[in-house]
């Protein structure tokens, strides 16, 4: 690739990930941008992020010791669930918050060598068409996710304004209420702190949103990219032995096509090498997603069917929610499929027109293909959209569950 080509690379990859760098940037990192030279700078990078951190852990902290001071006292189901799924959606922020942190070196030079395998000068109309579905459909999903996550956490902190004004409007005496369920180790009601308590709340929320956004949409951008580059692949091999292939042009010059099988074959590698390597950088992640998702969608769920104020707020986390481990299951699914395709694309090739050395070459990479990429959660499952439907059946049984001990106190 020249440097031309690299640097226009680089530019479209940066274009994808441009609201992924806006998330990440309101939590002090960023994996886009010239890393900080003085020493002023990297002072301040640190400060914003360790500054983000805290105020997460400090919201989760207080919603875990307000749902276990619930428990203890025996408390209706309806109090200790009321904040289950914020809890679980703090646990999954704080996780992907210290995975991009403490990886981010990882993913700065996943991102370089992406612009090493990106297609910038292909002039096949098929190949044009993929490339532009593909960056097309990314853009919508990243534009539909943040938009559920962000309007969802603004509904939370303006409801107990709606709430007062609603009130006040009646003429009846109302007081500003709270967004969350948390424990403080202060008085709360007592003026002054009451207004700092819903301030600390409203910025944690949005916080909380900033991490989930940035690793997610960091995540559905990196692993759409590898999904078009295996359909790019699949394409290119159809083509060898062809009458679209360079050896067909020279008469199947078996030297040729071999050339051409072997360069396929490399870029394979590559691109097996990359979904392993980013597959590892998203395992913990993938396992938070996994474990809390039934957990979350099941709570809110109870709590939409229980608490009228906060139906539309909740219905909107729910959105959210179905949204996110829909489009991680779905993202990783593309790639199952996409990396299997493989060696359909062999079978549908020119390949009885090379020589046996060519045939040979083919069969190793349909061998090879027969082990498709695929996202793990921790390495304890594959995820496919099978695993999406698992979560929305586990989420109805603890649903049942929950509902039938609620009715039967």
């Amino acid at each position: 690739m020249s440097r031309k080509d690299k640097v226009m690379a680089k530019q479209e990859i940066h274009k994808t990930l441009k609201l992924c760098n806006f998330c990440t940037r309101k939590i002090g990192l960023s994996f886009i941008d010239e890393q900080p030279t003085t020493l002023l700078c990297k002072i301040w990078t640190h400060i914003w992020f360790l500054g983000s951190a805290v105020i997460i852990f400090f919201k989760f902290a207080g919603e875990a010791n307000f749902a276990v001071t619930k428990l203890v006292n025996s408390a209706s189901v309806v109090e200790f669930v009321a904040s289950l799924h914020i809890i679980g959606y703090d646990i999954m922020s704080f996780g992907k918050l210290w995975t991009m942190w403490y990886k981010r070196n990882i993913f700065r030079n996943l991102l370089i060598e992406l612009a090493d395998l990106w297609p910038t000068s292909d002039h096949d109309k098929d190949s044009i068409d993929i490339k532009r579905q593909k960056l097309s459909r990314l853009q919508i999903g990243q534009f539909w996710y943040a938009f559920w996550n962000i309007l969802g956490v603004w509904l939370y902190n303006l409801t107990p304004i709606a709430i007062l004004v609603y009130h006040r409007i009646q003429g009846t005496s109302a007081n500003l209420g709270y967004i969350y369920h948390l424990l403080y180790p202060f008085d709360k009601t007592q003026p002054v702190y009451h207004e700092l308590a819903f301030v600390f709340e409203a910025l944690a929320g949005v916080v909380s949103v900033w991490s989930m956004l940035g690793s997610d949409i960091l995540f559905m951008t990196m692993a759409s990219h590898i999904s078009m580059l295996l359909r790019l692949l699949q394409l290119k091999i159809r083509c060898l032995g062809t009458q679209n292939s360079v050896s067909h042009k020279n008469q199947i010059k078996h030297g040729d096509l071999y050339q051409e099988i072997i360069s396929v074959i490399k870029i394979h590698q590559r691109l097996i090498k990359y979904g392993n390597d980013l597959e590892d950088a998203f395992s913990v992640v993938n396992l938070l997603n996994v474990l809390l998702s039934s957990v979350n969608i099941c709570c809110v769920v109870f709590n939409i069917l229980l608490d009228p104020w906060m139906a539309m707020s909740n219905k909107f986390f729910l959105g959210a929610a179905l949204t996110q481990v829909g489009i991680m299951c779905s993202y990783a699914d593309d790639i199952f499929t996409s990396s299997s395709g493989v060696a359909d694309a062999v079978y549908d090739s020119g390949w009885y027109n090379g020589d046996i050395r060519c045939q040979r070459a083919l069969l190793a990479l349909i061998q090879r293909s027969q082990k498709p990429l695929y996202f793990t959660a921790l390495k304890f499952s594959s995820i496919t959209m099978s695993t999406y439907s698992s979560i929305l059946i586990k989420s109805y049984s603890y649903f049942t569950l929950l509902y039938t001990v609620y009715i039967s106190d």
